[in-house]
């Protein structure tokens, strides 16, 4: 800090000027721009202010005088050749007897600190500038839909060339409309990925899903988009990027429908093929251990040994055949296969296994689809078994509003230990893989009363595969029947 002395030096590169409480000024260390001492002296130094900013400087003078703060303001000066110079104003009290008397007013023209400061905001500006232009050439020439949207009203900000190509919207077009009727999504899956990205923070990784979408045509096709929860001037972003995947879906539905087809031609050769040779087997060798026991031979108890081993491939076989088609309408369809399913579980492991089901309508769902909510049950019924400690499980099967409701629920340990969804584990993937192939959504969460419920919507289809409810046990399905 420079003292009094230096700055009252004839040589000091500031102005220092003393005013009294009336704001004249009674001592100036050297000639001011034009102005000699003789012109100042005894005159309002604000009378040597540009008039334009006369009342902000007498405030601020005033302002010092009553509170004894010092205070300081720059200004801008015109100079004769139409350029300004800028000249910092630091305003200190002078006190006496604790009352403030008069005020020094000490000037430094930083014209040059000003023009460099000014240059280098031009340059940042000129760099910002450049590199939203970047951007924006980055966002016009991806191949992935990009659109910014308003958390909280869900209306869109910000489009590329890709997002409105696949829509069917022209540039600009979609700006501030809403984008829900844009999505189509399950209202099970929305509720949850609205909870997951309003919960979590800017830095929250948010897994890729996938749900139909409408175009302005009124045609629909299958997107699987990430959004990111972002802060953009103090507001709440959604950014979302699409693939339009309508045609892998295709493919992937086609290669499951296929490799359903061939497990149900597998599973029938082995019923109607393998399985009918053993039994031929079995009973030839019935009619030969019956010839021997007439003859008195002891190879008779060697045909029935083999007689009971035939017998044990045949059941193998009926059950390998009914694991790969494990529903059929001529079975008893989806709730009879569930119904056996929590049966045997319950056989086997000694975990009691309930089966609900209430339909409010025919179960129109086609074999394939009633095969995933069956393999989905499955799974889930397995890593109870193998992680939960679960002594009770409850299956429940509704249809409410042309939609159906799963929920597998059991009082096991929640998620104590790593769910089966964990690194290396591809046991919720599989399931929720499932659920989007029946155009719904699956989430897997802790229970009310502790445990874990898996619950599972989708649409109904225009097919129906019901059937009553089995009431009794039925040997012919399995729990650990292989799953596609």
């Amino acid at each position: 800090m420079k003292s009094i002395r230096q700055l009252a030096a004839p040589e000091a590169p500031d102005w220092l000027f003393l005013v009294d409480e009336s704001l004249r000024v009674r001592f100036m260390n050297r000639q001011f721009g034009s102005y000699r001492s003789e012109d100042v002296m005894g005159r309002s130094l604000l009378d040597f202010i540009p008039q334009a900013d006369r009342a902000r400087l007498e405030e601020l003078y005033r302002r010092v005088l009553a509170t004894g703060e010092p205070a300081q303001s720059e200004l801008r000066f015109p100079n004769l050749n139409n350029t300004l110079s800028h000249h910092e104003h630091r305003v200190m009290p002078v006190v006496d007897g604790g009352v403030v008397r008069s005020l020094t007013v000490a000037v430094t023209d930083i014209t040059e600190r000003a023009r460099a400061e000014s240059a280098l905001r031009e340059s940042q500006m000129m760099l910002q500038q450049d590199t939203l232009r970047t951007q924006a050439r980055i966002l016009e020439t991806m191949r992935e839909g990009v659109v910014l949207i308003d958390s909280t009203t869900h209306l869109i900000t910000l489009t590329n060339a890709t997002f409105d190509k696949m829509f069917g919207y022209g540039a600009l077009e979609l700006l501030g409309r809403s984008i829900d009727p844009l999505f189509s999504m399950p209202a099970l899956q929305r509720k949850r990925f609205e909870r997951t990205l309003r919960d979590g923070s800017e830095t929250v990784e948010v897994m890729p899903v996938e749900f139909e979408c409408s175009r302005k045509d009124g045609s629909r096709f299958v997107a699987t988009c990430v959004i990111t929860p972002l802060r953009i001037s103090e507001s709440e972003r959604w950014l979302a990027v699409l693939n339009d995947v309508t045609e892998r879906k295709r493919l992937e539905r086609e290669i499951i429908e296929i490799a359903n087809r061939e497990q149900q031609r597998i599973g029938s050769d082995l019923h109607d093929g393998l399985g009918q040779d053993l039994t031929g087997i079995a009973l030839m060798l019935r009619g030969v251990s019956a010839q021997l026991g007439k003859e008195g031979s002891a190879a008779r108890l060697d045909v029935e040994d083999v007689i009971g081993l035939v017998n044990n491939a045949i059941e193998s076989t009926r059950a390998l055949a009914r694991g790969l088609s494990p529903v059929s309408g001529e079975r008893g369809g989806l709730a009879a296969a569930l119904q056996t399913l929590a049966a045997r579980a319950s056989e086997r492991y000694g975990v009691r296994v309930e089966f609900n089901a209430n339909f409010d309508e025919p179960l129109r769902l086609s074999e394939t689809s009633a095969t995933h909510v069956y393999r989905i049950v499955q799974e889930a019924l397995t890593n109870v078994i193998r992680h939960s400690r679960a002594t009770d499980v409850t299956i429940s099967l509704d249809t409410v509003s042309g939609e159906l409701h799963l929920r597998v629920d059991d009082n096991g340990r929640g998620f104590e230990q790593p769910p089966p969804d964990s690194p290396g584990g591809l046991g919720l993937k599989i399931m929720r893989y499932r659920a989007q192939m029946l155009g719904g959504d699956l989430v897997l969460e802790s229970g009310p009363n502790g445990g874990t419920s898996v619950r599972c919507s989708c649409p109904l289809e225009g097919s129906t595969l019901a059937g009553p409810v089995a009431t009794e046990p039925d040997s012919r399905s399995d729990p650990q029947s292989p799953s596609p």
